[in-house]
């Protein structure tokens, strides 16, 4: 259908076919509309037509008049404190119920205010009523655990937005969250995963509630995806390794070991873990951008590269 066509991911892998058709000039145009989106697949057609990133920020006004009026709200006030005692489920309900009487600004504004005091994943769940909302990246990527995730980075040689984007990717930096699989903390790292890993790094562990420490979480999640990229030398596959675990990356590699890594990700089995990889290198970008002013291309980054030409960010015109 016509939505389907007209996503980067659909523009970008119809454009390789009509490249691999010797119909280059149909190519293009489907290329550049590719990457006017601010994803995976945007991302590569950028890299490819040797565009800047699209990347428009949205930061609209907040008067004070409005965010003293949003936060007396009774039940906003409640969630908060709620959420402040480790009271989730409550805050949670007393947080719908305060969005029912808020309009967009006013929601935009709860949404601010609610990351103020740390309940960052508001963002993910309570914006994207309005498109613009999607370019509101201060709010949708949260910059938290600055100095663990700097520290964690240089000691196992890593971009510290690749940690940043696997933290936003698996708990929105909710240091509390916990799976039905019973991975914790900010890095959702499953008890028996972190006890290996200290194990092996000497890196401090004390039992399974100590992951909801962020510095001990970040410091193992890290050192983990340290592991997964040395074993299998290729960002990518050291992502779909963190996701979905060792044995079915294997699989997938014995599979298709000489798929260029856009296919390579396209057609891991697991729709979660196809989707994820995606989801954390376009992730990554943006906290590059965030953290950098500019970038390193993701098609360096996939394939393990931590240095060379960076890119820039640039609104495309209408």
């Amino acid at each position: 259908p016509p939505k389907q066509r007209e996503d980067s991911r659909w523009r970008w892998y119809e454009a390789g076919m009509l490249e691999m058709a010797g119909r280059e000039g149909e190519a293009q145009p489907l290329l550049r509309a590719a990457a006017a989106a601010p994803t995976f697949h945007g991302f590569l057609a950028a890299d490819r037509l040797k565009l800047p990133y699209a990347l428009c920020p949205w930061e609209p006004a907040d008067p004070p008049a409005l965010r003293k009026e949003v936060a007396k709200e009774p039940a906003l006030v409640r969630a908060l404190a709620l959420y402040r005692i480790d009271q989730s489920g409550w805050a949670i309900r007393e947080w719908n119920d305060a969005l029912t009487r808020f309009d967009d600004p006013r929601r935009r504004t709860a949404v601010a205010l609610a990351q103020e005091q740390g309940w960052f994943d508001r963002a993910v769940f309570s914006l994207g009523k309005v498109a613009d909302e999607q370019r509101l990246y201060t709010l949708r990527f949260p910059l938290h655990h600055d100095a663990d995730i700097r520290t964690a980075a240089r000691r196992n040689g890593l971009d510290p937005a690749w940690i940043a984007a696997e933290i936003r990717a698996e708990s929105t930096f909710n240091p509390n969250a916990r799976s039905p699989a019973n991975a914790r903390g900010l890095m959702q790292l499953l008890p028996g995963t972190a006890a290996s890993v200290a194990q092996r790094t000497g890196l401090p562990y004390a039992g399974a509630e100590s992951l909801y420490d962020s510095s001990t979480n970040i410091a193992l999640g890290s050192a983990y995806l340290r592991e997964m990229e040395d074993k299998y030398g290729q960002t990518y596959q050291a992502i779909a390794a963190y996701n979905a675990g060792p044995t079915p990356t294997a699989r997938w590699l014995s599979q298709r070991p000489a798929h260029d890594p856009d296919l390579w990700i396209e057609t891991v089995s697991y729709k979660e873990t196809r989707d994820y990889i995606a989801r954390v290198l376009a992730f990554s970008v943006i906290y590059d951008w965030r953290l950098n002013g500019d970038a390193l291309p993701v098609s360096d980054r996939l394939l393990g590269r931590t240095t060379g030409a960076r890119k820039r960010f640039a609104c495309p015109s209408p």
